[in-house]
């Protein structure tokens, strides 16, 4: 199997900005190579999820299991891998707080 390459956070709001999105998780100790959020071609809003890539690759997990659940402006965000599968992207896991 493919390494993970990023990083697909679910549950952003749907308002929130690129820039602040990188900030918010840059000041939990990840900086980051891009944020992209997906955004509706028509309404220029955000269908709610956005990919991330990190400066780097080797704690996409940690920072994934560490984002996860977090709260961004009332919303709980749900992190998960993004792994490579030939030309497709597919999620790897999601990421659940001990029970």
């Amino acid at each position: 199997m493919d390494k993970p390459t990023k990083l697909l956070i679910s549950n952003v709001p749907a308002n929130c900005p690129d820039d602040y999105l990188r900030q918010w998780i840059e000041a939990r100790g990840y900086k980051t190579f891009s944020v992209k959020l997906v955004r509706d071609i028509v309404s220029g809003t955000s269908p709610s999820f956005a990919y991330v890539h990190l400066m780097d690759p080797a704690k996409l997990e940690q920072a994934g299991r560490a984002l996860d659940q977090q709260t961004l402006w009332n919303h709980v965000l749900q992190v998960r891998l993004v792994v490579p599968m030939s030309a497709v992207v597919r999620p790897a896991a999601w990421f659940r707080a001990a029970s």
